[in-house]
């Protein structure tokens, strides 16, 4: 029973984060990289995003509460963050930044907020709750087998690159750019109606 909720549990978190929707993402912000460099991104955003999801699992609650901030003023920033980015790929730019520093890309977006986004925080958070207080070792588990599982997705992508090419590449960038720019949209919507249900009437 418990080995079946903790499958649960992984595979919805899987889908929350969702790396295989980051790929292209991640193509186009490690365009300019040599092999090397994109295998280091790769392997360093698994890792942040896994770092940062077992911290909001122990102290993300008292964190936000500590600042005062709302959760859905969280999930509208990591929406404006998406929503640039899913921008900048519709319109084909490749940000500067990453070729001046490409180890700035593991980070942001790709390991914040694009994987551990507002939404997957938000489930650790809860799990962290529902645990009363005891830290489950299952809960750490599955987060660690999602950071090994985004690493391998992510060391995967250059293989998904020469398979596309470079114009099928560009359509695909296109495309989820547009998602990414619907998902940061209707977020906000979503955040703004959970804040203000009144609108919602």
């Amino acid at each position: 029973m418990k080995f079946n909720s903790d499958v649960t549990t992984l595979i919805a978190l899987f889908a929350i984060v969702s790396p295989i929707t980051s790929l292209p993402v991640f193509l186009n912000l490690t365009s300019e990289m040599t092999k090397s460099q994109r295998r280091i991104t790769a392997l360093k955003t698994a890792a942040v995003a896994g770092l940062t999801l077992i911290i909001a699992y122990f102290l993300g609650d008292v964190i936000l509460r500590s600042l005062s901030i709302d959760m859905n003023s969280f999930r509208i920033a990591g929406a404006f963050v998406i929503c640039a980015y899913g921008w900048s790929m519709v319109m084909g730019k490749k940000p500067r930044e990453v070729k001046a520093a490409p180890a700035g890309a593991a980070v942001v977006p790709l390991a914040i907020p694009m994987m551990a986004g507002p939404g997957a925080i938000a489930t650790v958070i809860a799990l962290g709750n529902n645990a009363a207080g005891i830290v489950q070792i299952s809960n750490l588990l599955i987060i660690l087998a999602l950071s090994a599982l985004t690493g391998i997705l992510l060391l995967a992508a250059e293989p998904v690159e020469h398979l596309l090419g470079e114009q099928g590449l560009m359509v695909v960038t296109r495309i989820f750019g547009l998602l990414l720019l619907a998902i940061g949209i209707s977020t906000v919507i979503s955040a703004i109606s959970s804040a203000l249900p009144g609108l919602a009437a």
